[in-house]
This record gives C-alpha cells, structure tokens and sequence, in this order.
C-alpha cells in the first residue's frame, strides 16, 4: 500500500500554493463537516467532495492513492450504512426485511430506505473530511509547513510534533509493508488467511516487532532532534522563506467562494 501521508515533489499549482492558504482549506473543510448534519447534506458534500477531486486532479496525485484512502475507510462505510440502515428512528420505507425486532422508536429487522440514506451522508461527510489534510501534506514540504506555522506564532513544539506526526504516519505504512513481507518469506501469508483467522492470529507478528521498531525509531529520533539543538532558547532560522504571489489570493478567493456556496445550499434548503 502506497503511503499517503508522504510528500510528492511536482510542478503544479497546487505545489507552488501558499501553505497558508491550503491551510484555509483544511481548516474550512473542517467546519463545513461539522455543520449539524441532515438527511439532505448530500448535495453541500458532494459540492465539496467534488471540489476537493479537482485540487487532487490539478496537483497530479496518483488516483491509488486516493484508492489507499478509499480502502482504509471501506470498511467503516459498510458499518455505518449497516447500522444506520436498521437503527434510524426516521426510516418508514423498508428495503431488507429480516424480522421484527423493536427497540424505543427503530425497527431493529429491518433496514429501511431513509436510514441507508443517513448512513450514505455519514460516508460522503468521512471522504470530504479526510481527503483534505492529505492533499494538504502531500503537496507541502515539511519545512514550508513548519515555516508557515512560525507565521501563525504556533509554539516550535507543536508545529514539531505535528511535522513529527505526519513522518510517522508515512513511516508507519512503510514498516507495515516491509514486515509483512518479511513474514511472508517465514511462510507467514497474512493475505491468505480468512477473516476469522486474520482477526485471532494474524496481527500479533506483525504488530509486536512493529511496536519494537517504532520505539527504536523513536530513539534515534530524539537523538537527531538533540544534536539540531531543538529546544535552544534562540529564534530558529527557517529554511525556506515564503511569499505572497497573486496566484494565492485568487485560489484563497476560490477556496472561500466554494466553502460561502456549500454553506448557502446548507443553510437555504
């Protein structure tokens, strides 16, 4: 699985954008998710859903690993389509009828037409979520994140550990990969075993040297972070320098038109 949380070096206007200004973005997909949420949010989501599609089509990033993203979520979309689709107290039009089994106001066996619906605007609202903070991070170098976050007087400690948080995710899809294949040369196929043996038996070897790996990882960290000087009590250089160009403002002013839009379909309908 091709790690999403890594920088990719390319020419496009995505890449060349202001940090702050993607920074916006994530920030307003945010609060545009956490709006209170209705059956009929699906036309303001898939609005953003779809915008946020063009962002990934303008920066050129690969469609597997969206993919990635996709495969990791499937099976929380199945969960809430499931259980919003025989718990919610709204429904009235039935889809599965597998009994009758009544719970306060829901029919617990049956799975009705408006609680699918429910659980679907539950989905798209996870996709819109998290398909931002990765385009974020995978058009942004670590050191123009951290420089953009000195602009914003972030504390060096946070912008750090957030900076640090970003390369473990990477690194953790890394580890994962090399010590599955690890065990599958000791004849150890995770890949080949069902679902019940996966659940009871699969991770322990692949999670334990994991663990071990990360703590080690960890150390040698700390031990790079000591001889930079982190922690000095002196103002840190800053690697890059950035600055404003009119190609900004105008994505800035796209970003926000977007985001005004999506909130005028939410709150007008």
């Amino acid at each position: 699985m091709q790690p999403m949380f890594r920088y990719t070096h390319r020419d496009t206007p995505i890449h060349r954008l202001h940090p702050l200004v993607k920074m916006v973005y994530v920030a307003l997909t945010l609060v545009l998710v956490m709006y209170p949420i209705t059956a009929g949010d699906m036309p303001v989501l898939l609005t953003w859903l779809g915008f946020s599609a063009v962002l990934w089509a303008v920066a050129r990033i690969e469609l597997q690993r969206f993919a990635s993203l996709f495969k990791i979520l499937l099976g929380t979309f199945i969960f809430l389509v499931l259980i919003q689709g025989f718990t919610y107290r709204g429904g009235h039009t039935p889809l599965i009828v597998l009994g009758h089994l009544k719970l306060w106001e829901a029919d617990l066996g049956v799975m009705t037409r408006e609680g699918t619906w429910f659980g679907l605007v539950l989905c798209v609202r996870i996709l819109a979520a998290t398909s931002a903070l990765p385009l974020f991070v995978m058009t942004t170098r670590a050191s123009a994140i951290v420089t953009a976050m000195n602009r914003l007087r972030v504390p060096q400690t946070a912008s750090f550990m957030f900076v640090s948080a970003l390369s473990f995710t990477s690194l953790l899809f890394e580890m994962w990969n090399s010590i599955v294949e690890a065990q599958k040369l000791r004849a150890f196929d995770i890949d080949s075993m069902n679902v019940f043996k996966r659940a009871f038996r699969a991770y322990v070897p692949i999670i334990t040297p994991l663990i071990l790996l990360l703590f080690r990882k960890g150390n040698d960290f700390q031990i790079a972070m000591e001889t930079k000087g982190f922690g000095a009590p002196v103002k840190p250089t800053e690697i890059e320098t950035l600055t404003t160009r009119p190609a900004d403002v105008v994505w800035l002013g796209l970003i926000v038109s977007v985001f005004v839009v999506c909130t005028v379909i939410k709150f007008a309908g």
